[in-house]
Parts: C-alpha cells; sequence; structure tokens
C-alpha cells in the first residue's frame, strides 16, 4: 500500500473507540426512544433506525479520535440533545401530554440521521480546512 493511501485508513484505536461510542449512542437513542412511546417494530425500517443510531455515535468519534476534529462530534452531539429536549418538552414534561405527532423532533433526528452526519462531515471538514489555513500561516 502506497503512503498517500495508508492514511485513508483509520487505525484499530479509532475504530473501536468509533465502534463503543456508537453502540452507546445506539442505546441511548433506543432507551430515548421507547421512553417517548416511539413504535417503530420489527421492520426494514428499524434497521434503517439502527444504523442511523450506529452510524451517529461511531463516525464522529472515530474521526475525533484519528484527526482530533471536535466539529462533527459537536454537531451530532448537538442536534441530538436538541432533538431530545424537544420531544421532552413538548410531549413528556407538560401536564396535559398531546399526543404526539409522527414524528417529533426526536423522530426527525433518527429518520435524518444521513442529514445530521452529512452536516457533521461538512462541519469536520470546514474544521479541517481552517486548521490547514492557520497552521500554513504559522509556518
Amino acid at each position: 500500500m502506497s503512503p498517500a493511501n495508508e492514511t485513508l485508513l483509520p487505525s484499530r484505536r479509532a475504530l473501536g473507540t468509533g465502534l463503543l461510542a456508537g453502540l452507546a449512542h445506539l442505546a441511548v437513542a433506543g432507551a430515548l426512544a421507547e421512553w417517548f412511546g416511539f413504535s417503530i417494530g420489527v421492520t426494514p425500517f428499524l434497521g434503517y433506525v439502527a444504523l442511523g443510531g450506529l452510524s451517529l455515535g461511531a463516525v464522529p468519534v472515530a474521526v475525533l479520535v484519528e484527526t482530533r476534529l471536535v466539529a462533527p462530534s459537536i454537531v451530532v452531539g448537538v442536534a441530538f440533545v436538541a432533538s431530545a429536549y424537544g420531544t421532552w418538552s413538548v410531549y413528556v414534561a407538560p401536564v396535559a401530554t398531546p399526543t404526539p405527532v409522527d414524528p417529533t423532533p426526536f423522530g426527525w433526528y433518527l429518520i435524518g440521521w444521513v442529514a445530521v452526519l452529512g452536516a457533521a462531515l461538512v462541519a469536520g471538514g470546514a474544521e479541517y480546512g481552517v486548521r490547514r489555513v492557520a497552521n500554513a500561516r504559522r509556518e
């Protein structure tokens, strides 16, 4: 393998840490979905949502471990917390709880995981570009 392509492969440490973070994210997202009363059932859609839950935890953390880019993790973390809080504040916290209209903010987070991950990677690319410019000016 050429040295140029070697940098494209993440380290075992990054893959392992990313996988653990992905499983943790999937577990927390699944627990929140259960608490919010989502009923996905055992369907192909469950596989899509599970893949998203795993990816949203794994990819940003693997990028963080491998390249020290923090923007992808921040984007996913903010989207996760904002969507969970939005669903909780409207459908769980009030005394008179309205019937959830699917999808809730957290439901959109789970369904639209591709967009969230894409935004996280774009933010990571922007952070990478800013760091390159800053490093070039220092030299």
